[in-house]
């Protein structure tokens, strides 16, 4: 019941901040700047010209988008376990926040809930990044050359570009943030309370900004208790992630999500990635550095550029350490989690970058890793066929048979019907019932099933030893077998049942 409460809460919740957030931003209609749009147009073009639209996290993206989806019919935040496309016989609360999904699903009413929309909205929105961080910088340091500098380095980072076109969480995050900061930065307390709300309801760990709502003097106290109160979910939503954590630590097989056994291989990992001139513009982490310990010409007392440093320092500092502690949070494995500070760190710098040679160097620093080539790893490989041959397998299919799968959310997000591999091994009745009621019933064992002991993996053992399966396809990608299977219950022809 609590969590049925959580699922439809949530996404009211998200509407009342996007309903401050846009009241906010017409408050700040006369600060909007159309120079602007020149690195935000130029970023979306090469977005669109240089990048292919495909996901670059499996399967998050298909969870993203199959609860977006459901979010643009009924506004109840769940991820379907078993179902179709229009309807959901069965669902869970999902860990991630609903922000992004919430936000997805208004693009899905406009244009339909397909992927190509979902690729279209991200790149839109990388495009809001850029020019959100130009009028950032421009409200911190006043000159259009170091806001265009910020801007340009933010959009050119590799790791920003590669995701620009990713249906996950991580540019909305970002976007919500700056949003937030640039409304702390002018005073406008409708900006700051929902931008640093939302940034929070999209990525748990951005919580930690919205006090600096709080910390702010320059905003009326109303906004102070509305940020409070439109966070106020998100807190509830973070409670109950920890209060499942356990459960989610077996799944990941990790002894602990968050502590202090991560912090020095992280501390290590994000210090050489950030450092790296091949993977980083490496003259944006060390002018940011100089930038945050450099003595100010203007007294605390009176803002200006000690006050920006301040914030950004804060916004920098608050996430490098969330990420230190987490068993994810390394940059060098998962370096979009460094999309977060990407921001605090080119509007650091560029606030640096007050003379001609300094702006030369970041500007160079940020040619070096664009020419770098990026791809996939091999297991991402292996990940983005098994994503491209179950589209491929979900066209073939009719629209009553049953799937069985991992990652059921491809097939229903394709127009199919799906049930998780996972739950059908707990509920066998339900599934033999199911099965009996379709025309032909398919098995789907994915790039993850072939990792021993994970609950995918053991999901496929428990199929493969209840049911007849008859191979349809099978592909080797990367040393891991990708399969499809006709299914049939054992002793039953598949003809007469």
């Amino acid at each position: 019941m609590f969590l049925r409460i959580l699922a439809v809460a949530g996404p009211f919740w998200i509407y009342a901040t996007l309903a401050v957030l846009m009241y906010g931003l017409f408050r700040q209609r006369n600060r909007l700047e159309w120079l602007a749009l020149a690195p935000a147009a130029i970023g979306f073009l090469a977005s669109a010209l240089l990048l292919a639209p495909i996901h670059r996290l499996f399967f998050d993206e298909d969870i993203y988008i199959n609860v977006a989806s459901d979010l643009a019919r009924v506004p109840v935040n769940q991820t379907a376990v078993m179902g179709g496309p229009n309807d959901i016989d069965i669902s869970t609360y999902p860990k991630e926040p609903a922000g992004w999904p919430v936000l997805l699903s208004l693009a899905f009413l406009a244009g339909g809930a397909r992927e190509p929309v979902a690729f279209w909205f991200a790149r839109f929105l990388y495009a809001l990044t850029i020019a959100a961080v130009y009028h950032l910088a421009r409200a911190l340091l006043a000159k259009r050359t170091q806001a265009n500098v910020a801007a340009i380095l933010f959009g050119a980072t590799p790791i920003c570009f590669w995701y620009s076109v990713s249906a996950g969480s991580d540019m909305t995050a970002a976007l919500m943030a700056v949003l937030g900061m640039w409304g702390t930065a002018t005073g406008n307390g409708a900006l700051a309370a929902a931008g640093f709300a939302f940034a929070a309801q999209t990525r748990m760990e951005l919580l930690l900004l919205v006090p600096l709502v709080w910390l702010s003097p320059r905003l009326a106290t109303k906004w102070k208790i509305a940020a409070a109160a439109l966070a106020l979910f998100e807190v509830v939503h973070v409670g109950w992630v920890i209060s499942v954590t356990p459960l989610l630590e077996r799944a990941e097989e990790v002894s602990s999500a968050f502590g202090a056994a991560h912090i020095w291989r992280n501390l290590f990992d994000n210090t050489k990635y950030l450092f790296n001139p091949f993977a980083f513009p490496i003259a944006v982490s060390v002018l940011a550095i100089l930038s945050v310990f450099r003595r100010s010409n203007s007294p605390p007392k009176l803002g200006g550029e000690f006050r920006a440093r301040t914030l950004l320092a804060f916004w920098l500092a608050g996430l490098f350490t969330v990420y230190l502690c987490f068993y994810a949070g390394s940059f060098d494995t998962n370096a979009r989690y460094s999309i977060q500070i990407v921001a605090p760190l080119t509007v650091l710098a560029a606030s640096f970058a007050k003379r001609p040679v300094w702006i030369a160097a970041l500007l160079l620093s940020a040619v070096i890793p664009a020419t770098q080539q990026y791809g996939f790893t091999s297991y991402l490989q292996a990940l983005e066929a098994d994503h491209s041959l179950s589209v491929l397998f979900a066209s073939r299919l009719e629209p009553d048979d049953l799937m069985i799968s991992s990652v059921q959310q491809i097939f229903i997000n394709n127009g199919r019907r799906s049930i998780n591999a996972a739950f059908a091994s707990m509920n066998k009745t339900k599934l033999e019932d199911e099965i009996r009621k379709r025309r032909q019933v398919w098995y789907h064992a994915g790039v993850r099933s072939n990792d021993e002991n994970t609950d995918e993996w053991r999901a496929d053992r428990w199929v493969k030893s209840n049911f007849d399966l008859h191979l349809i396809d099978s592909h080797e990608v990367g040393g891991f077998t990708i399969a499809f299977y006709r299914l049939l219950l054992k002793g039953v022809d598949g003809e007469t049942r």
